[in-house]
């Protein structure tokens, strides 16, 4: 009887599946064995050359000056969910930045800045969206990854708009969520478009069928937290100084922290600090620690009032027995950061990493009185390192991973995620600790990325995640990190695209990114029952 059961429980889910796929009212519908019709405007130059090949539509942009995509309008409903199908394989893909040749696009930081060389763009009058695809990975054009071969074969991509959402499936698997992808706020009518709208980058791909259409919207999900962002305000910048890439620091006792690159991107580059006490509506440069290439980066406050401060760079040496260790300097400030001695620190790990150690933003005050500080070598992978002397010595306490830029949480005593960089347009990698960051899991893959992940436990126990590169993003969770969401795209301009935060009152978070310029904003989050 439970077999039977069962069974009529999976037949009626197949055909509410069923039902549902065949719910599709198609409006627009492209199919590669002729040229688009006159129903599809062109938008491009005669140096891409455009011809149907075996019943696919090849667009090969040759040019770093010209382009060719095809758009076609539609008419939306407000109530309507729409589907968008295309069938395309990707040959190949190429990249130009500041005039000279690349491989890949690894420059392509920003599709909505520099155009998108192969891909989908889609409107519906009120927002905006589009899927990327490149040689090894397909991408929205903000923030949301999934890494694949577009170009062994022709695939199947369709997108799902449902409101402010936009999944992404390839082959009839799920593979982008997409919540809060859908976002931009529209240029004009609503339309499809496909091709290429991207003069800077070149990209060859075929085109099999494209197709738009909607049906009846489902119902959404319940919102768990209430998200408000303030009006953006800049931090100004010393005379001829540039500040990019921010790390932030709310050491207590009404003082904020702040260190910012002040130099080219490169080891060894110089930084600096400023400090606000008034929760980052202003800030002031400190006195002596401006363009300096030893200057501290990750901050915490002592038990004695005093804060430390460790360099972000440390160098490689051997000792007269040849044993491998890193140099950096340490700093000790007074209770509100206006003056500081500093002194050397040696840290020692297990074996030769590389030449540089670096340290990064996360720094833990435990129980036992020893501080724990996250680094990462040259190679790409992170470690924790343990100071019992206040930073005068750091040793090895564990491996984190393969991946650099660790963003690493401490949820409870026992509880601690990190989130690890790959590159610079690939997702994120979670890892997780059971036992207080001794030991860490093997690594998970974020539909999320792509740079430099901040990570805070807010006092109402939701965990707030900044990230950047396309763009500037924000995230939550409320469930300890297990799932993502909540997701905002603070601003889409391009830039290093780094970001910071931290709470610096219960339920309000200080945002910081240099999209350009070094930009500040409040995001007030408000968990509903």
């Amino acid at each position: 009887m439970r077999t039977i059961l069962w069974t009529l429980i999976l037949l009626c889910a197949c055909c509410l599946s069923v039902a549902r796929a065949d719910d599709v009212k198609w409006l627009v519908t492209y199919r590669g064995d002729a040229l688009p019709g006159k129903e599809w405007t062109q938008e491009g130059g005669p140096s891409v050359q455009v011809e149907v090949v075996d019943g696919a539509l090849c667009i090969a942009d040759a040019s770093d000056q010209d382009m060719r995509c095809y758009r076609a309008t539609w008419e939306a409903s407000p109530d309507s969910e729409i589907v968008v199908e295309a069938r395309v394989r990707v040959k190949s893909l190429s990249g130009y930045k500041h005039g000279g040749k690349g491989k890949g696009i690894s420059s392509l930081n920003c599709p909505w800045v520099s155009g998108s060389p192969i891909g989908i763009l889609v409107s519906n009058g009120q927002r905006q969206e589009g899927l990327l695809l490149c040689e090894k990975y397909i991408a929205t054009f903000v923030d949301r990854f999934y890494q694949m071969n577009t170009t062994d074969k022709f695939h199947d991509y369709r997108l799902v708009i449902r409101g402010n959402d936009m999944s992404v499936s390839v082959d009839g698997e799920l593979r982008i969520r997409g919540e809060n992808a859908f976002w931009k706020p529209a240029e004009g009518k609503p339309f499809i478009q496909f091709g290429s709208n991207s003069k800077g980058f070149l990209g060859e791909a075929f085109y099999e069928s494209v197709r738009l259409g909607v049906r009846p919207a489902t119902a959404g999900t319940k919102k768990g937290i209430k998200i408000t962002l303030s009006e953006p305000w800049q931090i100004p910048k010393p005379a001829k100084i540039s500040q990019t890439r921010p790390y932030l620091y709310n050491v207590g006792e009404g003082v904020l922290l702040m260190s910012v690159a002040q130099g080219p991107d490169k080891h060894y580059e110089p930084y600096g600090i400023l400090k606000s006490t008034d929760e980052g509506k202003t800030w002031s440069p400190v006195e002596g620690l401006q363009e300096k290439t030893f200057a501290p980066q990750p901050m915490i406050r002592l038990t004695d009032g005093r804060i430390l401060g460790v360099s972000r760079w440390n160098m490689k040496y051997e000792d007269y027995v040849g044993k491998v260790h890193y140099i950096g300097m340490s700093y000790l400030f007074d209770r509100m950061a206006n003056s500081f001695v500093m002194f050397e620190n040696k840290i020692t790990v297990p074996k030769d990493t590389h030449e540089i150690m670096v340290f990064d933003r996360h720094i833990f005050a435990m129980p036992d009185g020893s501080i724990l500080a996250v680094v990462y070598d040259g190679r790409k992978n992170s470690y924790l390192l343990k100071t019992i002397d206040q930073g005068k010595t750091w040793t090895h306490f564990s491996t984190i991973g393969k991946g650099h830029e660790p963003g690493v949480v401490r949820i409870s005593e026992t509880e601690w995620t990190a989130l690890l960089r790959q590159g610079g347009t690939t997702p994120l990698l979670q890892v997780w600790s059971h036992d207080g960051g001794k030991t860490w899991s093997p690594p998970a893959v974020l539909e999320e990325g792509s740079v430099d992940a901040d990570v805070v436990c807010m006092n109402n126990g939701v965990l707030a995640c900044s990230y950047g590169r396309p763009g500037c993003n924000l995230m939550f969770s409320t469930d300890q990190g297990k799932t993502w969401g909540y997701h905002q795209t603070i601003t889409d301009r391009s830039g290093f695209n780094y970001t910071t935060l931290h709470e610096v009152r219960p339920g309000r978070l200080l945002y910081v990114h240099d999209a350009p310029p070094l930009t500040a904003l409040y995001v007030d989050v408000e968990r509903i029952q």
